[in-house]
């Protein structure tokens, strides 16, 4: 597996979940994260990918847990197009917050099993 392959894939994925096509119960994912991430006032609104991690769903809409679950599902297929082995990704999530300007960002952060850190701005 190259490494420098990870960047793109997360940016992908996650470029996916908060994008235009994410559709689930008659409203786009991104308007209940972007709702929650101004509710927050500056909190991150952390979705994790990889390792799974059930306690942060409880802070999300049912809309948002619905959709999750589909892309948990399709997540192991997606990094497996790109070429990217699960084995050598520690960890991966996505973040959605507000900046002072009230700006909303969604930014993909992913580590590497040898401890180097990727992250790319998908929205902002």
């Amino acid at each position: 597996m190259k490494y420098k392959l990870i960047k793109s894939m997360i940016h992908n994925f996650t470029h996916s979940f908060v994008g235009g096509c994410n559709y689930v119960d008659d409203a786009f994912i991104f308007e209940d994260l972007f709702k929650l991430a101004r509710l927050k006032k500056g909190e991150v609104v952390t979705v994790t990918w990889h390792p799974v991690k059930t306690e942060e769903l409880f802070k999300l809409t049912p809309r948002v847990r619905k959709s999750i679950g589909y892309y948990r599902d399709w997540f192991p297929k997606h990094a497996a197009s790109h070429g990217v082995s699960l084995e050598h990704l520690a960890e991966y999530r996505t973040e959605v917050f507000m900046a002072k300007n009230h700006q909303i960002y969604v930014r993909a952060v992913a580590v590497d099993d040898r401890g180097k850190e990727y992250s790319c701005y998908v929205w902002s």
